[in-house]
C-alpha cells in the first residue's frame, strides 16, 4: 500500500490540536481493524532533515487508536504545541504498526503557526 497524500490542518502553537483520520477499505465504508496496532508520526522541516519538529505516537499518548473502528486521533495538548517551532509546509508521515507488518498510511505537509498571544 502506498501512503495516501493528506495535508493536515495547521497546528497552532498554544492551542490544543486534534485531527481524526478514519482508515477504511476500498469500499470506503468498511473500517480497517486496528486492534493491537500502534502508530507513530514524525514532523520534520523536509524529508531529508535530521531535525525533528514533533513526534506523535501511541506510546506518548499523542495518537489514540480506536481498534475495530479504524479511527486514529492525532492529539497534541496546548502545553506541548507551545514548544513547537513555527514552520511553514513541514512534512510528516504516519506509520501504523501491526504485530507482523508496518504500513505507511498517510503523508503530506503540515504548517505550525506562530502564537501571537503569550503568557
Amino acid at each position: 500500500m502506498t501512503a495516501v497524500k493528506l495535508n493536515l490542518p495547521p497546528i497552532e502553537k498554544g492551542a490544543t490540536y486534534s485531527h481524526v483520520v478514519y482508515w477504511r477499505a476500498a469500499d470506503k465504508t468498511t473500517a480497517i481493524n486496528l486492534t493491537n496496532c500502534t502508530a507513530k508520526m514524525q514532523i520534520r522541516p523536509t524529508v531529508d532533515s535530521s531535525v525533528l519538529l514533533g513526534e506523535l505516537s501511541t506510546a506518548n499518548g499523542r495518537i489514540i487508536i480506536t481498534g475495530s473502528t479504524g479511527k486514529i486521533e492525532l492529539a497534541i495538548p496546548s502545553t506541548d504545541t507551545t514548544g513547537l517551532v513555527a514552520t511553514k509546509d513541514a512534512v510528516y508521515d504516519l506509520e501504523v504498526y501491526y504485530p507482523a507488518k508496518t504500513v505507511r498510511l498517510i503523508e503530506g505537509k503540515v504548517t505550525i503557526k506562530e502564537e501571537v498571544t503569550r503568557g
